[in-house]
C-alpha cells in the first residue's frame, strides 16, 4: 500500500512554566496502582500496574456492564438456589424471590452482593459458566489482555486475576454507559422486591462519593489475599480520572492522593476537530483535493511538560487513486509531541475522487466548521 506523508505545519508551545523539575510523583501504600486520565487514556501514574492480582469485587464492574448490555432493566429475575447459596458479601436472596434486574445491579455494585451477581449471570446466559466466558470475552474486546475471570463476583478462585491497568480499562469502558455511571455515583439506595413489601436500604462501600469533591464511583473490592482494593473516579474541570489501588492500607487516601495528583499536575489540550476541513493541493490530480477529520483528539499533558507538536498527513494514495466516493475513510492525520506520536485521527474524503473528473463539491458542507 502505497502512501504519502506531509508535514505541513508545526506548533510549538508550553504550558505553565517551562522546565526539567517535574511534580514529585505520589507515595502510596498500595501494592500496584494506576491513575489514568479517562478521556485520552494516558496513564499519569503506574506502580506495578500489570502486574497480575486477584481483584476481588472490582470484577463486578465487568458482570454489571454486561448485564446492563444485554438486559433491561425492568425485567423481573427469580432468583435460583444457586443464587442464593452464594455466600459472603450479599443481599440475602432467597430462592423463588422475585426482583428486577435494576435492582440487582444496585446490590452488586453498591452493597457488592455476590449473590446479586450470580442471579444477573443466570439472567443473562444460559449458565454462569457461559457468562464468564462473555466477561472473558468483553475483556479481550476491550484490549484487557492481563485478565482472566473464573466467577462473576470476584470470590477467591485460581487463575481468577486482573491488573490495576486492566480494571482502569473496564472502568473507563464502564464509565461510557449512562447505567453504569449512575448507579457506580450512588451513595445510598433502596433495594425493593416484587410482589413483597421487603425492602432494603443499603450504603455504596465506596466512601470517597461522600468524603471526595467530584467523586463518581466505582467500586470496592476486599479479600484475604486481594486485600484492599479500589477503583474510583472523580470528575474535576470537565476532566475525568480514574485511579485503581490494589492491596492498600489505606485504600480512600491512597486514592484520594492519586486523583489529586492527577488534577494538580496534568491538563488536557484540544489538538483537532471532527469535520476539520483539510485541503490538500495535489499536483497528480492536478487540482486541490479536499478532506475533513473524522473524530476530535484531546491529549494530556503535564503543566510542566514542553509542548512541540508537529502534524502529519499519511494519505493512502492507492486507494485514492482508485478513485473514491465521499465519505471514505483515505488516511489518518498524525500528531507528534518532540517526535513521540500522541494520538492520530482518521482522514474521510469530503468530496467524490475521479481522476479527470471535476471533484464534487460535498466539501463545501465542512467549510464553514
Amino acid at each position: 500500500m502505497r502512501r504519502v506523508i506531509l508535514v505541513f505545519f508545526i506548533m510549538c508551545f508550553s504550558l505553565g512554566v517551562t522546565t526539567s523539575l517535574w511534580a514529585k510523583e505520589p507515595v502510596i501504600g498500595a501494592q500496584a496502582a494506576v491513575l489514568i486520565d479517562a478521556g485520552t487514556g494516558r496513564v499519569l501514574y503506574g506502580k506495578n500496574h500489570k502486574q497480575y492480582r486477584p481483584p476481588a469485587s472490582t470484577t463486578k464492574m465487568i458482570t454489571a456492564i454486561i448485564g446492563i448490555e444485554n438486559g433491561n432493566l425492568d425485567d423481573i429475575i427469580i432468583i435460583s438456589d444457586r443464587a442464593s447459596q452464594t455466600g459472603e458479601a450479599s443481599l440475602n436472596l432467597v430462592t423463588g424471590e422475585r426482583i428486577t434486574l435494576k435492582n440487582l445491579l444496585y446490590g452488586a455494585l453498591l452493597r457488592s452482593g455476590n449473590d446479586a451477581c450470580v442471579a444477573i449471570a443466570e439472567y443473562t446466559a444460559s449458565t454462569v459458566e457461559e457468562f464468564v466466558a462473555l466477561m472473558n470475552l468483553k475483556a479481550q474486546l476491550l484490549g484487557c489482555y492481563d485478565t482472566n475471570f473464573v466467577n462473576t463476583n470476584g470470590l477467591p478462585a485460581k487463575n481468577h486475576y486482573s491488573t490495576a491497568y486492566d480494571l482502569a480499562q473496564i472502568a473507563r469502558y464502564g464509565l461510557n454507559n449512562e447505567i453504569f455511571a449512575q448507579i457506580v455515583s450512588t451513595a445510598n439506595y433502596t433495594i425493593t422486591w416484587e410482589e413483597s413489601n421487603r425492602k432494603r436500604v443499603i450504603k455504596n462501600t465506596n466512601r470517597l462519593l461522600t468524603s471526595y469533591y467530584g467523586a463518581t464511583g466505582i467500586k470496592t473490592g476486599t479479600t484475604d489475599e486481594a486485600g484492599y482494593c479500589l477503583v474510583a473516579s472523580a470528575k474535576k474541570d470537565n476532566r475525568n480520572l480514574i485511579a485503581v489501588v490494589l492491596k492498600s492500607n489505606n485504600r480512600f487516601r491512597d486514592a484520594e492522593i492519586l486523583l489529586n495528583y492527577g488534577f494538580n499536575n496534568f491538563r488536557n489540550i484540544n489538538i483537532i476537530q471532527k469535520n476539520k476541513l483539510i485541503n490538500y493541493p495535489s499536483s497528480e490530480f492536478g487540482k486541490d483535493l479536499y478532506f475533513y477529520t473524522g473524530n476530535n483528539l484531546t491529549i494530556t499533558v503535564s503543566d510542566k511538560e514542553k509542548i512541540n507538536i508537529t502534524q502529519e498527513l499519511q494519505l493512502d494514495i492507492d486507494k485514492i487513486n482508485n478513485n473514491v466516493n465521499v465519505n471514505e475513510v483515505v488516511g489518518r492525520l498524525k500528531y507528534l509531541n518532540s517526535g513521540l506520536e500522541v494520538g492520530s485521527v482518521p482522514i474521510l474524503t469530503a468530496q467524490e475522487i475521479v481522476k479527470n473528473k471535476e471533484p464534487c463539491n460535498y466539501w463545501k458542507i465542512f467549510s464553514d466548521n
